[in-house]
Parts: C-alpha cells; structure tokens; sequence
C-alpha cells in the first residue's frame, strides 16, 4: 500500500531529514562508489588514455543526467505538493504522466546523442585513441538514456511519497551489478571499456526495474493515462522540467570546457580531473544525498503551509552543511598520498590530486549550499530561478575564472578556477535561497495561494 499523503508536514524535521537523507546517502554511495570502481579497474590496464578517454566522455554523461535530474525534479515537485494538499489522485495522475513524458523525450535524445557522440568528443579535444575509446563507451551507455529517465523518475516518486527505503534498495541492487559485472567483463572477457559500459547498462535496468516495481504494485502510484488531462500537464511538468534541464545543462558545458582546459596540459592531467571527477562525487555524496532528501519535505509542507517549518529545515541544512564539509576535506587531506598511489597516478597526477585534497576540497561546501537552494527554489515553485542561478554560476563564474586560472597557473589553475566560481555563486546562491525562506514564514498568505492544484509560481 501506499503511505499516506502529507507524510511529512508533522513531526521532528531532523527526524525526517536524516530518515530521508541515510537511505539517500546510503544509496548514492552506493552509485559512485562503483562509479569510481570503474575507474579503478580500468586504471589496472596501465593505459592513461583509457582514463582520458573517460575523462572526455564525462560531460556528456554528465548531460544525460541533467535531463534525467530535470524530470525527476518534476516528479519531486508536483507529485510531493499534490501529497501535501492531501491530493493522493492528482499526485497519481502527475505521476503517470511525467514517466510518459520522460520515455518519449529521453529515446528522442537517445538517437541524436548517439549519432553525434564521436562529433561531440572531438569538439572537447580528444584525438586518438582516447577519442575512440570515449565514443566506444559513450555509445553504449547512451542506449540506456530511456532507462535511466524511467529509473530516476520513479525513485523521485518513491521519496515523493516517504518511501525512501524501497528507492534506497533499488539503487544498491543496480550498485552491486555493476560492482560484480565489471572485473568479469572488463578483465575476464577482456572487453576493457566496452565491459564497463555494459555493465552500467544492465545496472540501470536493475535499477529500474526494482523502482517501477516499487510505484506499480508495492506502493501503487499510477494513475490512469488520460490523453486530454496529458495535454494540460504538459505545461506544468515544462514549467518544472525545462528549467531544470537548461540549469543542469550548464554544469556539463563548464566541465567540457574544465577537460577541454586540462587537454592542454597533457593526458596526466586530464587523468587527474578524471579522477577527481569521480573522487568528488563518492567523498561529497552527502551534499547530493541532502537535497534528494529535503525536496519531498519542503514540498509537502510548502503546499501544505506549514512556512514556519521551512525556514527551520534551512537552518538545519546550513549547519549539516558545514559540519559534514569539514570533517571530508579533513579525510581527504589525510588521505591524498593513498588516494594517488590506489589510481596509479603519474607525478603529474599525483600533484594535482594533492591540490585538489588540500585546498580544493574545504570549498565543496558551497557547491552542496548551491544543490540544497536549487532544491528549494524547484519545488517551490520558483525553477526559473535555479535555472538562472546554475547558468550564471557556470558561465560568467566557473568558464572566465577556470580560463583566467589556466593562463596564469597551468593545470593546477584549471582547480582553482572551478572552484573559486563554485564559492562565489555558491555562497549567493545561498543567501538568496535563505531570505526566501525567511520570507515566506512571514507571509503565510502567498504560501496559501501556492496550494492550488494549478499553480506553479
């Protein structure tokens, strides 16, 4: 059966965040981990471009998940305020309406990214080998876009309705396919990064399987499809999904431009951002872990006007921000030497991994202040504003500052630059998101209106 609506507008809010968070958590640990096993596997073949090679292939990858994130934030956002409006029927028909919507546009997506895969590769400047293996890879994981759409979508719906351990569940099963398919595939049939991919195909499967079953027949959240209501839907499930999808479209384009900096510097260095890029993720999944968890939460309680408790939830959230940054980059700076000796990094590498442990690191903490804003700012209402807020980050903040840093600093300049415009736009970003909160607990009125099964603000 289904939880009840409104699961989340009563009761101890750190109590529901961190219910929310650890299954999050656990499962997105889950996630990178084999993400960066991947990494670590393929890194035994002792070929860098293997890793530069991957390492050009991230931004696209990079992409599909920004257009999966855009749908799936959709389904956060409507189907949790219709829950908070104690509108079970409604959250039901949103629901089946978005997984329409995002199987549709995903397999469109999935021939155009296919086709223009090798295209696209060299535009970020890979030559060689590294370009054949990077378009080997991405052409075979960009099959399973309409997958990973369906997958993400109906996890979304299952933390919607409070029903994070199922969601947690389906992400650990797909986690350990991969973890036990890549060494057979990649070292015992020698398939090397054609394994990899494979393996992260029939990982997303699993993934989606167990979810779809989860809002099927465990937790049942489908409605009937009713072709007229789709019409009307479209609308809010765009207001919500395109910006959102243009917002996370901006991280992928600064990080083709961050490898297509580092290119310049050699395949160390791009093995190094390779590898950060897939270090960050695993040391930082909390910062990702939090806004999956807050989303259903401010959702539920912004429709049912429950302000107040809103602008409490934010200050909990600045303060687990900040305690959880220090105690990682505390880790990661005790651990860079190991770090860089388990990847087989060269000298090269190894020095900018250490750049990236020491003073790179204590900074992530205004990158997961930026996720928790633009997880306030979609599911109240307000994406437009994420959507601003992400792509002035990205091209007026991280794209100049990388390229300034590159010119006077070298590779390791590629690092400062990043994260420099992450800080500064992370710390606005931050603010703004804040004084909204604030705002709105002292404006019950606007936060009333807000409840209306149409509204999107």
């Amino acid at each position: 059966m289904a939880l009840q609506p409104q699961y989340f507008v009563s009761g101890s809010m750190l109590r529901h965040i961190f219910s929310m968070a650890h299954t999050s958590m656990f499962a997105l640990v889950a996630l990178v981990l084999v993400d960066a096993l991947d990494l670590l596997f393929l890194s035994f073949l002792g070929d860098v471009d293997v890793i530069a090679g991957l390492g050009f292939a991230w931004p696209l990858i990079f992409f599909t998940l920004a257009v999966s994130l855009g749908i799936s934030t959709a389904m956060t956002a409507l189907v949790s305020r219709a829950e908070g409006r104690g509108d079970r029927a409604r959250a039901k028909i949103f629901a089946t309406h978005i997984l329409v919507f995002g199987g549709v546009l995903s397999a469109l997506m999935t021939v155009v990214l296919w086709l223009s895969a090798p295209y696209m590769l060299s535009l970020l400047g890979a030559t060689g080998r590294a370009h054949e293996l990077g378009t080997s890879y991405l052409q075979i994981v960009m099959l399973c876009l309409p997958v990973l759409v369906l997958s993400m979508s109906s996890g979304a719906l299952l933390r919607a309705i409070g029903a994070k351990n199922l969601s947690m569940w389906a992400k650990i099963a797909g986690a350990t396919v991969n973890a036990v398919l890549d060494p057979i595939f990649i070292f015992g049939f020698g398939w090397g990064v054609e394994g990899a991919a494979w393996a992260t195909v029939l990982s997303r499967i699993t993934i989606m399987v167990i979810a779809f079953y989860g809002v099927y027949r465990v937790h049942p959240m489908l409605g009937r499809f009713d072709r007229a209501f789709f019409r009307e839907d479209i609308g809010e499930i765009a207001k919500v999904t395109v910006p959102v999808g243009l917002a996370k479209m901006g991280p992928p384009i600064a990080s083709g431009f961050i490898m297509a900096s580092m290119a310049q510097f050699g395949p160390d260095a791009v093995a190094a951002m390779a590898i950060i890029e897939r270090i960050a993720p695993f040391a930082f999944v909390g910062y990702m872990a939090l806004p999956q968890a807050i989303g259903p939460i401010i959702g539920q309680n912004f429709a049912a006007g429950k302000s107040a408790r809103i602008r409490a939830l934010w200050h909990t959230v600045w303060g687990l921000i900040i305690i959880y940054g220090l105690i990682v980059s505390t880790i990661l700076y005790l651990l860079s030497d190991q770090l860089a000796a388990l990847f087989h990094a060269t000298p090269e590498t190894s020095a900018l991994l250490a750049v990236f442990c020491t003073m790179i690191a204590p900074l992530y903490m205004f990158l997961g202040l930026q996720y928790s804003s633009h997880t306030f700012f979609n599911v109240t209402g307000r994406p437009n504003l994420a959507m601003v807020a992400d792509l002035t980050k990205e091209l007026l903040g991280v794209i100049p500052l990388v390229w300034l840093g590159s010119l006077y600093f070298g590779a390791a300049g590629v690092l400062y630059g990043q994260i420099a415009g992450v800080t500064l736009f992370g710390l606005g970003t931050g603010i703004v998101s804040y004084r909204l909160a604030c705002r709105r607990s002292n404006n019950r009125g606007s936060t009333d209106r807000a409840s209306s099964p149409n509204t999107v603000m």
